[in-house]
């Protein structure tokens, strides 16, 4: 019996110990997480602005609706500009690259957008960037009279230091997958290849899409790399053997096709003023477009375009000298805001 009596002791003892642990490890869960910053869930709406480094600005739009706008300078009222035309931000994890094509990326933490430094050397027109084993990779147009001048700006992200890396074919567009980085080349619809560049050895292959095809924009998902051609081909590329590993034809009265992005397994591109979509691995495409929105604007129909958590963002670049618009449509195509953007909102960034 007093044996008995000491193992339902030492029960209860163990039940009350784990019980008391438990309760313990639920109060550490409920500890608030510390702010990154104010700029930490949301996107940012980046407008390149003309021809004045003054008509540029960067809005951020907060989960909640929040709207903050020209965040850079708020954030740094002393700091240099940001240049003329800026063209794309990207990330790492603690910082925000922005590219301005006047020749310029300036460094901000991602989060507070408080500066950090401004790169200017090794770089000539440049457009779109990524990071890949703390480097960044930078295109470059060069002279826009050439197509052989074309570059890539590496920046080394433990000091900034540069140096370039030589493609030709008017680089624009450029994604990463694993130690490679890929670019899409477009000299003025002519050019019909993409550039792979192994990280490691800097060596750069190029693979032909085939006389006509010229790419415009590129979307990687799940290690996978997805081009578009403005002759209303959607390619996939194989980066290990450098070759077109699929094309899907878009049905020829979708016409300039461009602007292909992907979200949740469904490919999205645009034509004029409007959107289609269909789901990867699909082998038709409907001619039905999902969104058609009304624009004025000679120039600047889908100026701006991105889809992220089944929502599609459209930036309409207006006159160019004043502010353009953006909007948030649902897949399904119903308009769930309209909004005033800066001088020509071209992109599209979410944290």
């Amino acid at each position: 019996m007093k044996q008995f009596k000491k193992i339902m002791f030492l029960a209860l003892a163990s039940a009350f110990f784990l019980t008391s642990c438990s309760n313990d490890d639920d109060s550490f869960v409920d500890i608030p997480s510390i702010p990154l910053g104010d700029y930490e869930n949301g996107y940012f709406v980046l407008n390149e602005g003309g021809g004045s480094a003054a008509t540029n600005s960067i809005i951020f739009i907060s989960n909640d609706g929040t709207r903050t706008n020209d965040v850079f300078r708020i954030e740094n009222p002393d700091a240099e500009e940001l240049g003329t035309f800026i063209q794309n931000i990207f990330f790492d994890d603690t910082r925000a690259f922005i590219v301005a094509g006047s020749g310029s990326v300036t460094v901000v933490n991602r989060y507070s957008f408080e500066y950090i430094t401004t790169i200017s050397t090794d770089l000539e027109a440049p457009r779109y960037g990524v990071v890949v084993n703390g480097k960044a990779y930078v295109t470059n147009n060069g002279d826009f009279g050439s197509v052989t001048d074309d570059f890539l700006t590496v920046i080394d992200l433990s000091n900034y230091s540069t140096s370039q890396v030589l493609i030709g074919n008017y680089l624009d567009r450029i994604s990463a997958v694993g130690d490679k980085v890929i670019t899409t080349n477009n000299q003025y619809g002519t050019e019909h290849s993409v550039s792979i560049v192994d990280t490691n050895t800097l060596t750069v292959t190029d693979v032909d899409l085939g006389n006509g095809n010229t790419s415009n924009s590129i979307a990687v998902v799940n290690d996978d790399v997805y081009v578009l051609t403005g002759s209303g081909k959607f390619i996939e590329i194989d980066v290990v053997n450098n070759t077109v590993a699929n094309t899907l034809d878009i049905p020829a009265s979708i016409t300039n096709t461009k602007n292909l992005d992907i979200d949740n397994d469904t490919v999205y591109f645009t034509s004029d003023a409007s959107v289609y979509s269909f789901n990867l691995g699909e082998t038709t495409v409907s001619e039905t477009p999902i969104i058609t929105y009304q624009s004025d604007s000679a120039y600047g129909v889908m100026y701006g375009f991105a889809v992220n958590n089944d929502i599609i963002y459209i930036g309409d670049g207006a006159d160019f000298s004043s502010n353009g618009t953006f909007y948030e449509y649902s897949t399904s195509g119903e308009l769930l805001s309209e909004n005033v953007a800066g001088v020509a909102p071209n992109g599209f960034y979410f944290n």
